[in-house]
């Protein structure tokens, strides 16, 4: 027997098997040291935030919080440009709350999606516009622009006034009405600090004129009243169809018609003790948006207790100074004055009158028709009110002085689908501006 293979085989068997059970130990438990630092390594990088400041490979430096390789948290981020951005982050992309300030002047200061303004922000633009709003993705559907000449509040395309909008200019103007990037486009009205009014088609930033006009725009003052009855409208669609001496007509002609705008809307806030008007809330968006005299009516019934009707109006209907004064709309039929007396219904109606006058601080309106008027609130005590009349013929109101004649009950101004009342005021823009004054003034 070879000498080495007598030591081989003198070896016990079982000390072979302990040294590879050893090794296999040892290498298992390398392996196991190696997954755990890989999931320690990997659990850090994937979830605990790092503070880090990093220069990258393009000039660019970032200091904040990091998470996954990325700035993820608050961070500042500085671009080889000058550029810096303060605010959140998300898988390295601006998103969260943030501003930035841009090397040529612009910074925005909001919230952003995807490293694209998205929410609620401002942005100032290089040439000193400013922007407010909500922002899609990087673009502005609706907001405000501010510059050194105006502020428009309305539709956008590109950062430009396109669509429906308001427009207040820094001397006094205001313009309600269609743009089209950056112009006036569209049925619009201009209105000057003096009275005067532009009210039609533009075109490119100017009125177009027929030729045909002679009349003033505003010379007479018309308006329409809604409910629930004319549906939903939109403000900068609304006009009325008027002859070239600018008589309103109470349905669109064939043809060589002009335009003419609404100057107010009054809108039936109530009626009785319980029933507010559907449409009202939605009305009175469009009037507020559209810069229209709004106005708000209660219609009046025997049926419940006045008190109950006059918190019903107090508790809903919108009344702010410069508004049309609230309106009591009395409509009773003669049967039933008669069955409940009339000294009964007089008292309901001049116990709404005063308390509505007591809570808003100025003398309400009375709409009525001239058969009513004659035969029923003929005493003193309705004497010192303001009358808002309905007749439906061309003469006009012949029961005594009228601030307003609803000359039609079946109106179809463009904009609105249904028939719709139209009325006209006794006087010009200008004297209709200075009753409002008046009557609030007096409050």
């Amino acid at each position: 027997m070879n000498h080495r293979t007598a030591l081989f085989c003198n070896v016990p068997e079982n000390s072979i098997f302990v040294s590879m059970k050893k090794a296999v130990i040892i290498i298992e438990s390398v392996l196991l040291a190696v997954a755990v630092g890989l999931g320690v390594w990997w659990y850090v990088h994937n979830n605990v935030v790092l503070d880090v400041e990093k220069v990258f490979e393009d000039g660019s430096s970032y200091r904040g919080q990091w998470l996954a390789g990325r700035m993820h948290g608050e961070g500042v981020h500085t671009l080889a440009d000058g550029e810096v951005y303060e605010g959140s982050f998300a898988a390295g992309v601006r998103d969260g709350k943030g501003k930035v300030v841009r090397a040529d002047g612009a910074e925005y200061d909001g919230f952003w999606k995807g490293g694209m303004y998205h929410g609620e922000g401002r942005y100032l633009s290089p040439k000193g516009n400013v922007y407010e709003g909500e922002w899609v993705f990087g673009d502005l559907p609706e907001g405000r622009l501010t510059n050194k000449d105006w502020t428009y509040v309305g539709a956008f395309e590109g950062l430009s006034p396109s669509g429906a909008g308001v427009t207040d200019y820094k001397d006094g103007r205001v313009y309600s009405g269609y743009w089209y990037k950056g112009y006036k486009q569209g049925l619009g009205r201009l209105t000057h600090p003096d009275g005067r009014v532009e009210f039609g088609y533009w075109d490119q930033g100017s009125l177009m004129r027929s030729g045909k006009k002679d009349f003033r725009t505003g010379g007479k003052v018309y308006g329409i009243d809604v409910s629930r009855h004319q549906g939903s409208w939109k403000w900068e669609n609304v006009a009325l169809y008027a002859d070239k001496k600018g008589e309103v007509y109470s349905a669109a002609p064939l043809a060589g018609y002009e335009v003419q705008p609404p100057f107010f809307v009054l809108m039936k806030a109530t009626e009785g003790s319980d029933i507010v008007d559907p449409k009202y809330a939605e009305n009175v968006a469009q009037a507020r948006e559209g810069r229209l005299v709004k106005g708000a009516y209660h219609f009046m019934t025997t049926r419940s207790d006045i008190e109950t009707q006059i918190q019903n109006f107090i508790s809903n209907a919108v009344v702010e100074p410069g508004d049309f004064p609230p309106v009591l709309d009395i409509e009773i039929s003669h049967k039933r004055m008669e069955e409940l007396g009339v000294s009964v219904v007089q008292e309901m109606a001049l116990k709404w009158l005063k308390a509505i006058e007591d809570e808003y601080g100025v003398r309400p309106v009375i709409y009525t028709n001239d058969l009513f008027r004659k035969k029923y609130l003929d005493r003193k005590e309705f004497r010192k009110y303001d009358y808002w009349m309905a007749r439906y013929n061309k003469k006009g109101p012949d029961s005594g002085k009228w601030l307003l004649w609803q000359f039609t009950q079946t109106g179809r101004p463009r904009g609105i689908s249904a028939e719709t009342d139209i009325n006209v005021f006794d006087g010009t823009w200008t004297e209709f501006k200075a009753w409002l004054e008046k009557v609030w003034k007096k409050s």
